[in-house]
């Protein structure tokens, strides 16, 4: 495909989620989402390969069926605008969201997808693809028995489910169905809470895409043969931390303000499952790291031998490192 052409299809993605957030109508929060289909789908059938194929046949279908289900949904209720007043009606528009986004139990599509795709498409369907679903959910979740009970099975899930995989992508992938049920939680709770934990989840999903793109990295095992300098290992190692949600890096801010919000509810129950589940996130997060940080470095035929710029290593570095920046300046004011 050609740059033009790229760069197209990536603008439209870009324009059709910003036409989903500014709509006054569920009718053009529908056509922003199909144009949103219509723009990635040729974004990620660029190369063409057998496992291409299936992951472009296997978004595309899964897509539509979802958003047939939306329009199916909104079409039911008599007036088409945002303010829905029947609860059966919310939660049906909730499930087709939650198939769109790949949230158990419709999760089964987004980890064998993420495992055709190169990095950076993976990174755009675990960031980019999942604002407009998350919007429109925002506008239908309240905090009742049914979204506790997706936030809940849904973190349970992306723990046990990322634990026998070696797979890096579809490690990212059980990870990023753990981190929606956190997002979820925090929409349930306060409506606009999610925007930033999204901008922190994908600052962190593009700085770890970025390094796993740069050094070709699919396999566990491939972590072996890493790293040749002391400063990219301990920038992954940290990226992987900060995605677990260790502190002090920067991927405990969202989790931070999630079990704020959780405490003042009185959600404890919920609380102690999403804590479990992250806990057990972070373990094979920290297996990642460790296969890499026990072994020598050694350079494979399937590196690309790229050579991280000093300045970009400390980039990520700093950017990875900004909480206790921020609890200092929040204590300050």
């Amino acid at each position: 495909m050609k740059t033009s052409s790229k760069t197209l299809f990536f603008c439209m993605m870009i324009m059709s989620t910003l036409m989903v957030m500014n709509s006054s109508s569920w009718i053009s929060m529908w056509a922003g989402l199909e144009i949103n289909l219509m723009s990635f789908v040729p974004l990620i059938s660029t190369t063409k390969n057998t496992f291409n194929s299936q992951s472009v046949m296997m978004y595309f279908l899964i897509q539509s069926m979802a958003s047939m289900m939306f329009i199916m949904f909104i079409l039911t209720n008599k007036y088409m605008f945002i303010y829905l007043n029947n609860d059966l009606i919310k939660t049906l528009i909730l499930i087709s969201m939650m198939i769109k986004m790949g949230m158990p139990p419709f999760h089964f599509w987004f980890p064998e997808m993420m495992n055709k795709m190169k990095w950076t498409m993976c990174m755009l369907l675990m960031t980019w693809q999942k604002i407009a679903p998350m919007y429109i959910m925002s506008m239908v979740i309240s905090l009742n028995k049914v979204s506790i009970l997706v936030i809940c099975v849904s973190a349970i899930t992306g723990a046990m489910g990322g634990i026998n995989h070696t797979s890096t992508r579809k490690m990212l992938a059980y990870s990023s169905i753990n981190h929606m049920s956190w997002m979820i939680s925090c929409t349930a709770m306060f409506k606009k809470s999610w925007i930033i934990y999204m901008v922190i989840y994908s600052l962190m999903m593009f700085l770890t895409s970025m390094m796993m793109y740069e050094y070709n990295i699919m396999f566990i095992n491939q972590m072996n043969f890493f790293l040749k300098n002391k400063m990219d290992k301990m920038i992954i190692i940290f990226l992987m931390m900060s995605i677990g949600g260790l502190p002090p890096f920067l991927g405990f801010i969202p989790k931070w303000i999630a079990i704020q919000y959780m405490i003042s509810t009185n959600e404890f129950i919920m609380l102690t499952i999403m804590s479990i589940s992250s806990l057990i996130t972070l373990s094979y997060y920290l297996r990642l790291s460790s296969t890499m940080n026990m072994s020598m470095s050694h350079s494979q035929k399937w590196m690309y031998m790229f050579k991280t710029d000093k300045k970009t290593s400390t980039y990520i570095f700093s950017m990875n490192m900004m909480l206790p920046m921020s609890i200092l300046l929040m204590n300050f004011y």
